[in-house]
């Protein structure tokens, strides 16, 4: 029995070498466990959103005394300037408002009228009320912008839109579309024009006439050397294919002598020629 126990624990060289080195291995790694902590890297803490929140923070507190260094002083809301209105706070998008408010009439009697106009908001209006003087006189009478209709005779190819609202029979309406279809033709040549606008079939022509006047000096030509397809193709009285041929033409045959060279193009009438040819010209 004993001899066996001492079989049992004795070891070879190869043996005990084995032992040796896994009892190495083990050591290390108790070793390892024991000071692993040292080895992770330290966690350092995001303060970011904190920055990020004071930088908000002074944000806003310089806002405030931004608005607290608004300079307040008595004034006429009547009669203030533009720079006076910025002085006390107003945006200058809000103070376009105040002014297309004042020019259509708009008028304070009294500093709660302000509240009236949505330029002034209620912030705005409970800064400034206690500092708003409004001198007790009767309304000034109100700036009519309508130009007064007169007897002048008015040259309508270069008439702007106030000018043409000043002739009898002549609203907005009807003088956006002169204006426009003037622009598109290249100015009048008669009174006869006028029946190709869109929108005009109730314009009375003959009362138009005895206040108006066309003067054909204003006419505003082409050149049909030089002009595109695209550009050409715009006049009312031509159409993209008509436009093309031309160009087209003085492609192939080099450049037109004169207006009258346009007829040798076979869908070119008579009567389409009559109407065009005022509007064109072969060199500046």
């Amino acid at each position: 029995m004993k001899r066996e126990l001492k079989n049992y624990f004795t070891f070879n060289k190869k043996e005990r070498n084995g032992i040796l080195l896994l009892s190495f291995v083990l050591l290390v790694l108790v070793v390892f466990y024991q000071f692993s902590y040292l080895l992770k890297p330290k966690q350092q803490t995001d303060f970011s959103d904190f920055k990020k929140a004071i930088v908000e923070l002074d944000y806003i507190k310089e806002s405030k005394e931004v608005v607290k260094e608004v300079s307040l002083f008595y004034f006429n809301p009547n009669t203030l300037d533009d720079q006076g209105w910025i002085a006390l706070g107003l945006p200058e998008g809000k103070l376009k408002v105040l002014r297309n408010y004042q020019k259509s009439g708009g008028y304070f009697k009294k500093k709660e009228d302000l509240q009236s106009c949505y330029a002034i908001g209620d912030d705005f209006y409970n800064t400034i009320k206690d500092y708003v003087s409004i001198p007790k006189t009767k309304k000034p009478a109100t700036i009519n912008h309508q130009p007064k209709i007169t007897n002048k005779i008015i040259e309508l190819n270069k008439a702007d839109s106030l000018t043409l609202i000043s002739i009898k029979g002549i609203g907005p309406f009807y003088a956006k579309q002169i204006i426009n279809y003037r622009d598109e033709l290249g100015g009048f040549l008669s009174f006869s024009q006028f029946a190709e606008i869109w929108g005009l079939e109730k314009l009375d022509v003959e009362k138009l006439q005895k206040q108006t006047i066309i003067d054909t000096f204003y006419i505003r030509k082409i050149n049909i050397n030089k002009v595109s397809i695209e550009i050409l193709r715009n006049h009312p009285y031509l159409n993209y294919k008509q436009a093309k041929m031309i160009v087209n033409f003085r492609n192939q045959h080099g450049d037109f002598s004169s207006v009258k060279d346009i007829q040798k193009i076979k869908p070119i009438s008579r009567e389409l020629f009559r109407k065009i040819a005022p509007y064109l010209k072969v060199d500046d």
